[in-house]
């Protein structure tokens, strides 16, 4: 099947397009800041911010530690009343060894998103949620003003911590595959971008383009746990089922709204997914 997500063929035309958009990314943060940077770095993506975020552009670990370059970023990242409960990095050792087993597991364990993970994720920046009330199913977000950067918390959930944890790290490999489409197309009519749209992902109607990210982040949950086939513990089953059917359901969302022909192109290669694992 000629994917634009999965598989082979899905990984070459992301690919193609990241690259591109790195190239690019990298070419206009140096003209910019009349430097020579050689590497792209998730933090060029915040343009308005270059001289701000330069000091960190040269980092090449993939989870990032705590110290003065984090605080930096929660200056830049975190923002609402809810984020700035959060502190980047400073993980405790129990979490720390999860938030490591999960990485790994993306990245060596041969689903389809292992090319993904190792293509897209430069940084994964740990989340600290001691001092707020956050879900037990643990906290992720990703943005376009970071594009390649995870930043993630680790779930509280006893045995199952470490499978929401990757089911979690999927979901946000979604959010970052769906942004380097928008970087080459809106994906949505500019008069359906933010038309609302139910989100299965918060419960609520959501700006089309943000419930558009939901339902590619529901096909990468689906597609990590269907590929699991060897993890037969109950927490795999139901997450399976459960978001399986909220991906489903998603699709029938977008009846009204209007996709630019890429954006089609991506909504029925979703269907054809859906379709084969009804």
């Amino acid at each position: 099947m000629d994917s634009w997500f999965f598989g082979k063929s899905g990984f070459e035309k992301i690919k193609e397009l990241n690259d591109s958009l790195r190239g690019k990314t990298l070419d206009c943060v140096n003209a910019k800041l009349e430097e020579n940077f050689v590497h792209y770095s998730p933090w060029m993506s915040h343009i308005d911010q270059t001289e701000k975020l330069a000091s960190l552009y040269p980092k090449k670990n993939l989870i990032l530690s705590g110290g003065s370059d984090l605080k930096l970023l929660e200056e830049e990242y975190l923002q609402t009343d809810l984020e700035k409960k959060l502190t980047f990095g400073d993980l405790p050792d129990d979490e720390d060894l999860l938030l490591r087993l999960a990485i790994s597991d993306l990245q060596f364990g041969g689903t389809d998103l292992t090319p993904l993970f190792n293509e897209i994720v430069f940084h994964i920046v740990p989340m600290n949620t001691e001092n707020g009330e956050f879900q037990k199913i643990g906290n992720g977000f990703s943005t376009h003003l970071a594009r390649g950067a995870i930043f993630i918390s680790v779930p509280k959930l006893g045995d199952n911590s470490l499978l929401q944890l990757k089911i979690n790290l999927a979901h946000e490999l979604g959010h970052q595959c769906l942004f380097i489409y928008q970087s080459a197309d809106p994906i949505l009519t500019e008069n359906d971008l933010h038309k609302p749209v139910f989100s299965y992902v918060r419960k609520t109607e959501r700006p089309a383009i943000q419930a558009f990210h939901a339902t590619v982040a529901l096909a990468f949950m689906v597609r990590f746990l269907e590929q699991q086939r060897h993890d037969n513990s109950d927490h795999r089953k139901n997450s399976f089922d459960e978001l399986r059917e909220n991906f489903i359901q998603s699709l029938r969302s977008y009846s009204n709204v209007g996709f630019t022909d890429i954006g089609q192109i991506l909504l029925e290669d979703l269907k054809s997914y859906a379709s084969s694992i009804q």
